[in-house]
């Protein structure tokens, strides 16, 4: 009686686990696939903004946080722009939406995989990752095929969001 108890509570913990862990992994990848048009906007906005207003406005520390304000008031009008699109021409806002996606996973998944390196490497010594998925010696080939994988991990996250 007891190890039926034992085995059910395991077989519970396991599937909770299981459940966390997706949901985990799709909530910080999907984070990262549309977190980097934000972080985009707000990085070159500071960098444009500051070299030209804040400068010739401010002196001293005053500027950065002249820096923060407009860079953050560029990533909300960046979303109110966005909600626009979406509300007022909606298939425009599914291709720009895959648009967005595709590129903010082109850049989380090396991201990504450049995190769980040493993970990799515990299984694998000969693992390395130099920032570039390399599928094949060819380039043209490679090209295709990374872009082909970045397209099948895009499209799922597009499409659910």
């Amino acid at each position: 009686m007891f190890i039926g108890l034992f085995i059910g509570i395991c077989l519970s913990i396991a599937i909770l686990f299981i459940k966390l862990y997706k949901n985990i992994t799709l909530f910080s990848f999907k984070t990262l696939a549309f977190g980097v048009d934000f972080f985009v906007i707000f990085f070159y906005s500071i960098y444009f903004f500051h070299s030209n207003v804040a400068v010739k406005l401010v002196e001293g520390k005053l500027q950065y946080l002249l820096d923060a304000g407009a860079g953050i008031l560029a990533v909300i009008l960046y979303g109110l722009l966005i909600l626009f699109i979406n509300d007022a021409f909606p298939r425009a806002s599914n291709i720009l939406n895959l648009f967005i996606t595709f590129i903010g996973v082109g850049i989380a998944l090396p991201f990504t995989i450049g995190l769980l390196t040493p993970v990799i490497q515990i299984f694998n010594n000969g693992f390395t990752f130099n920032g570039d998925i390399v599928l094949s010696q060819n380039h043209m080939l490679n090209l295709f095929l990374k872009y082909m994988t970045l397209g099948i991990i895009a499209l799922p996250i597009c499409l659910k969001s």
